[in-house]
């Protein structure tokens, strides 16, 4: 099958897109699931209050190496199609690298001396300046992983890619399982093992991306990768300063079991953002490659609707196992973390639809508009997650994210069509999320009224009706029709490769 997806028809297309999406994306998704692969061993070696911090403190890992990328990463796959010449290629790369290591100079240096300040303003028993210096080393390194990710997903560089994003998840579980188990880590030594590991990897994908990497020249691509990257910075950083947001409520004005409690529901909700990333992964690529084909449009929707079906279904069947799932992973100590599980899910899953509508933000190289959808995400969030903390506890912390997620969808998908317009099935998606809204709410009140048991029957329920709902009110006859053909075809070949 062809490199470039806008010489295919229809039905290879979303083949192609299948296919980059298990490949690049189950991997990223793989490297993604860190934090919940690490959860059982994490939860049980260390306690609730303990864990909770440990979780705080490396979401603010995370938002640090995001505010060090500020964007270049969406600006250097938007330019790098513009040209089919590697020379312009590499110094759009080269240009890229050598403005995020500026600013990790920048910002890191003096927070790097001010360490001593920065311990005091966190005021936690067990913080020490040396473990913020830790923190602050894992940065350079996880962007530099971020760095190479990218270009090797850009340049289609399969095997280097999943070297990157695999080898670094399963050398840090395994260093992570022996020094828990055998050697009781505390916080200081596990930062120091992160740091070894995504040392480790940053600079071999650093040397995987090597043929791309030059001394730029005459920085002419400098000033509009920055301008282009500007309104994306800040939305990753809004993006990832929410989660720290949701924490720092919890921990003003909760207390520290709480935190517990909503990084460990947080963890499992993280599972529905692994398919998300993976489609995404591939999505990235693809839509920019075929935006210029007269079709494009109903490829984008086709895509759009069979990913809100499964993304809906996942969000069901993860709302439907949580509790059990969290009490074997962690124990009974977490018992009641799952509360958080449903709107922190669907927000992930509102933001993963929204990814796929907004692609003609990206298209009409108008990120700036993106600032107002998050201007609008990180205000609502906050309103809510104050109005709702004090009567729900850690409920309201994760309806109200929800809350802020939804109303980010829905300003982009707007502001998206403003600025390009392009036909997509917004009355069949929405039918079909009000559903599943209506549903898993009340499940949930359910759940708080009857009990677990009660509550999980409740969502079966509810899966086997969306199941027929979701294909009658997303799809037309037609497409059913088609549906249908290639599930008997699939099955008629399975059936033959099994005689």
């Amino acid at each position: 099958m062809s490199d470039n997806p806008g010489n295919l028809s229809l039905h290879q297309r979303l083949r192609f897109l299948a296919k980059d999406s298990i490949l690049y994306g189950g991997a990223a998704s793989f490297n993604k699931a860190f934090a919940l692969l690490t959860f059982p061993v994490l939860a049980r070696y260390l306690s609730v209050e303990l864990y909770g911090f440990f979780d705080f403190l490396n979401v603010g890992v995370g938002l640090l190496a995001i505010i060090m990328v500020f964007g270049q990463d969406s600006a250097v796959a938007r330019f790098f199609y513009d040209h089919k010449q590697d020379r312009p290629r590499q110094e759009i790369i080269s240009q890229s690298l050598v403005f995020q290591f500026t600013l990790l100079v920048l910002v890191l240096l003096p927070l790097w001396f001010l360490a001593n300040r920065v311990t005091t303003l966190i005021g936690k028993p067990g913080v020490s300046d040396w473990l913020v210096r830790l923190i602050l080393l894992n940065v350079p390194f996880l962007v530099l992983i971020n760095f190479s990710q990218n270009i090797l997903k850009w340049t289609f560089s399969r095997t280097k890619f999943l070297i990157i994003s695999i080898g670094s998840t399963v050398f840090t579980i395994g260093a992570l399982l022996i020094g828990l188990i055998w050697f009781q880590f505390g916080l200081n030594e596990l930062f120091s093992l992160f740091l070894v590991s995504r040392a480790l990897f940053g600079l071999l994908g650093l040397w995987f991306c090597r043929q791309w990497l030059i001394w730029p020249e005459d920085w002419r691509f400098l000033k509009p990768l920055i301008y282009f990257a500007l309104p994306y910075g800040i939305i990753c950083t809004v993006s990832a300063f929410i989660p720290a947001l949701e924490r720092t409520f919890v921990v003003k004005y909760l207390d520290a079991r709480d935190l517990g409690l909503f990084g460990a529901g947080a963890k499992i909700a993280v599972l529905i953002s692994l398919p998300i990333q993976a489609f995404q992964v591939a999505w990235g690529p693809f839509s920019l490659a075929i935006h210029m084909e007269q079709n494009a449009h109903v490829t984008y929707n086709h895509a759009l609707k069979v990913f809100t079906l499964s993304i809906v279904l996942l969000v069901m069947a993860l709302t439907t196992v949580a509790e059990p799932v969290i009490q074997f992973l962690a124990s009974s100590q977490y018992a009641g973390a799952s509360i958080v599980v449903f709107p922190l899910a669907m927000g992930f899953a509102l933001q993963g639809l929204s990814a796929i509508v907004s692609v003609g933000i990206n298209l009409s190289k108008k990120s700036y508009v993106n600032l107002v959808s998050y201007a609008v995400y990180l205000l609502v969030s906050v309103v809510a997650i104050y109005s709702l903390i004090d009567g729900f506890g850690l409920l309201g912390v994760a309806w109200g994210s929800l809350f802020g997620r939804l109303a980010m969808s829905i300003t982009e998908s707007c502001m998206s069509w403003r600025v390009y317009p392009l036909p997509w099935a917004f009355a069949r998606i929405t039918a079909c999320l009000i559903f599943v809204f209506a549903w898993c709410a009340t499940g949930q009140g359910v759940t708080l009224q009857a009990g677990i048991i009660q509550g999980i029957i409740f969502n079966v329920i509810g899966l086997a009706i969306l199941i027929p709902f979701g294909l009658l009110t997303l799809f037309s006859q037609q497409e059913r029709e088609q549906i249908r053909k290639w599930a008997v075809n699939q099955l008629g070949c399975k059936q033959r490769a099994v005689r």
